[in-house]
């Protein structure tokens, strides 16, 4: 949906050797020569390529061939500092890739988790049971939330610290988010929105990629990148005091939005202000949740209160057609998935 970054791994030194204009130097200068990864010709080969984008380390006058290749869809200037914004767009790239990077894309169906003080246990199924994984991150306090922050297909680990704990000695709320699932240090960490807003996350341009968003009364202000900076999106929805939600209710790739207010849930199918296209009752009681329980690509209501878990396959009012028992009281729900 959006632009790949290829950064190539290079032999950093070059010795005594010199290099041309090409900006590298042969294999005799590196020790290094042409072969197929661990004598597997089924991956990359190493060492056996001379050739230089350019945009990153250019401090380096001379450096060798190429070791390896590495693709992000994180651009590369925004965690190394060496790096310009220049453009050199190759599409013949997209192909340098393994088939088995490319597994068959969801719909995947969304799986139970709750966040005890700082304490993460996810379960794997929608019953009853015990955690199937279980780690540690962020701060009694913190808001969790779970999304596919990098498009990969899985959502993991992220709190936001500052939006429950009011305004003293604190301006913004600080996002910390993992990319990888378990236990870690949070490999991204940014400032967006002010206390008293309500965190939000979604795939607000249909590209794959969940980015940071908060609600500030009924203001939705909503980002399309995980990094500082004004609002992206921005425009009313529901009253002041409402909950937000956020879904795919059409199964169209790209989030919608929405309020809880008491048992009735409003929502619009796409990220932008209007009336509701979708209006009925689930409930009361409990805190609103979001998934895709069926595995369709559609997401539909669910409740948990106190560790009772109350989900809906449809968007419309009547009776749970999922119950099950996970977490206990003063839990938090997330809800998570993953290929």
């Amino acid at each position: 949906g959006t632009s790949r970054y290829y950064m190539d791994c290079h032999t950093a030194s070059c010795g005594g050797c010199g290099c041309g204009a090409s900006g590298t130097c042969g294999n005799e200068c590196v020790n290094c020569a042409c072969h197929c990864e661990l004598d597997n010709c089924n991956l990359w080969k190493t060492c056996c390529t001379r050739f230089r984008y350019g945009q990153c380390n250019q401090h380096l006058q001379c450096i060798g061939p190429i070791t390896c290749r590495v693709v992000t869809c994180v651009p590369p200037w925004e965690w190394d500092s060496t790096c310009t914004t220049t453009d050199a767009r190759d599409d013949a790239t997209r192909g340098h890739d393994g088939a088995c990077l490319h597994p068959p894309l969801g719909p995947y169906r969304a799986r139970p988790g709750v966040v005890r003080t700082n304490t993460w246990m996810l379960r794997n199924t929608l019953d009853a049971g015990g955690p199937n994984q279980q780690f540690t991150l962020g701060a009694a306090g913190d808001t969790p939330l779970m999304a596919d922050w990098l498009g990969a297909g899985v959502a993991t680990a992220a709190v936001v610290r500052g939006a429950r704990q009011g305004t003293i000695g604190r301006s913004t709320l600080t996002w910390h988010i993992r990319h990888i699932e378990g236990p870690g240090l949070p490999d991204l960490v940014f400032e967006y929105g002010q206390p008293g807003d309500i965190p939000v996350a979604g795939d607000w341009v249909g590209n794959g990629t969940h980015t940071a968003g908060v609600v500030r009364g009924n203001q939705w202000l909503l980002r399309n990148r995980n990094s500082a900076g004004p609002a992206d999106i921005t425009f009313t929805f529901g009253e002041p005091g409402d909950i937000p939600v956020v879904g795919d209710w059409t199964g169209s790739g790209r989030d919608g939005i929405g309020v809880v207010r008491g048992s009735t849930w409003l929502l619009r199918d796409t990220a932008t202000p209007g009336p509701p296209d979708h209006q009925f009752d689930f409930g009361p009681g409990g805190i609103p949740i979001v998934g895709d329980w069926s595995g369709n690509g559609v997401d539909t209501p669910g409740r948990f209160d106190n560790g009772n878990w109350m989900l809906s396959n449809s968007l419309g009012g009547g009776t749970a057609d999922i119950q099950f028992t996970f977490g206990s009281h003063g839990d938090r729900p997330v809800v998570w998935r993953r290929r």
